[in-house]
């Protein structure tokens, strides 16, 4: 994947986004937009519904050396101010927030540097913001140049206003923890560590990751690697949403583990959960079937569940058959939805 640096790739990129905007939710609204130092503005703006929650997007012409994209969750009165603002640089810029890139099979991605504000100011990126997102984050080529970036949304996604929601919503929460731990000014700095809220018990400890190579994507079965980091957010939040009745139950991750059901009393996993974005024939399918058995023996026991979850336009027989062959089980999740390859939806059982 590579960073588009030129005017036309990323007016064409632009306005690909904007068509996508009107596809869905027709002709915007003009929209007065409120900003932190107190200026405001009137811009186009969409309002779209997501799994989540509606969307209001405004996209003006353009500022200067850059094309703004205005997002947040609809609310009722007031004018709108940005939950996130990713910025966009009419020509290549690694100090503007946002980006647009592109992919080996030319889809173009909206892409975040993980550039954020908070009421401190700057929340920093290499010790903060990254380890947070340690689920969404890409390797690219940015002009000649190695970087970490964190995907939003392929313009070619079925479920591309999900996406974005799930970004935003990870963005919110982001803030919120680093809001948290900030509030009374005594903390100069953040370990790693502290920013997941998350932090499990000592049993739920780091170990080396059951590495695997990544798919590079073929003709035969598609790769979708956008969808792992709100694929991964919205398999949580429907675990936690299932469990609130299971009080001896918990939801936990960690740096390697995509999900897990834990027992309180033990802390031992009950459930564990690994998020793939390709189906067979892939090695991210293999791979998976060796960090599963992997993280069994580290944070659970014989009895511990294991899952394979796929995103729903990666739904494959020859995977189901394989990974049931293996004593797992696949799920297919699509905007907050998970069900069992049968269309059956998943109901945790505990």
């Amino acid at each position: 994947m590579k960073t588009l640096v030129t005017r036309k790739d990323n007016s064409k990129a632009l306005k690909l986004f904007r068509a996508k905007l009107r596809e869905i939710a027709g002709k915007p609204e003009e929209l007065e937009w409120r900003f932190p130092d107190g200026s405001r503005g009137k811009y186009p703006t969409y309002l779209i519904e997501t799994y989540l929650n509606k969307l209001e997007i405004g996209v003006p012409e353009g500022w200067k050396a850059r094309n703004p994209h205005l997002i947040r969750f609809a609310q009722s009165q007031g004018p709108l101010s940005p939950d996130v603002e990713l910025n966009i640089p009419k020509t290549h810029d690694r100090k503007i927030s946002g980006l647009y890139a592109e992919d080996a099979n030319g889809e173009i991605w909206l892409c975040s540097r993980g550039l954020f504000t908070a009421f401190r100011g700057k929340i920093k990126r290499e010790t903060i913001t990254f380890p947070y997102f340690d689920k969404w984050l890409h390797e690219i080529d940015d002009e000649g140049e190695s970087c970490r970036i964190i995907p939003v949304c392929s313009l070619s996604s079925p479920t591309i206003f999900d996406d974005i929601a799930d970004f935003t919503t990870a963005v919110q929460e982001l803030k919120e923890i680093y809001k948290e731990i900030y509030k009374d000014g005594s903390h100069k700095s953040i370990s790693p560590k502290k920013i997941n809220k998350d932090s499990p018990k000592l049993a739920w400890r780091d170990n080396n990751e059951f590495e695997g190579v990544k798919s590079s994507g073929d003709k035969i079965s598609a790769e979708y690697p956008y969808m792992h980091g709100p694929l991964c957010n919205q398999l949580k939040s429907s675990l936690e949403k299932s469990l609130e009745k299971y009080k001896n139950f918990i939801v936990r991750k960690n740096k390697y583990i995509d999900a897990a059901i834990v027992a309180r009393k033990t802390d031992k996993a009950h459930s564990i959960f690994e998020v793939k974005t390709a189906s067979l024939p892939s090695s991210q399918v293999y791979t998976a079937v060796g960090q599963l058995l992997y993280y069994r023996t580290l944070y659970g026991d014989s009895n511990t569940r294991l899952y394979l979850v796929l995103p729903s336009n990666g739904k494959s027989s020859a995977t189901e058959k394989f990974i049931e062959k293996s004593g797992m089980k696949v799920i297919y999740g699509e905007s907050g939805k998970f069900k069992l390859p049968n269309g059956e939806e998943y109901i945790v059982s505990v």
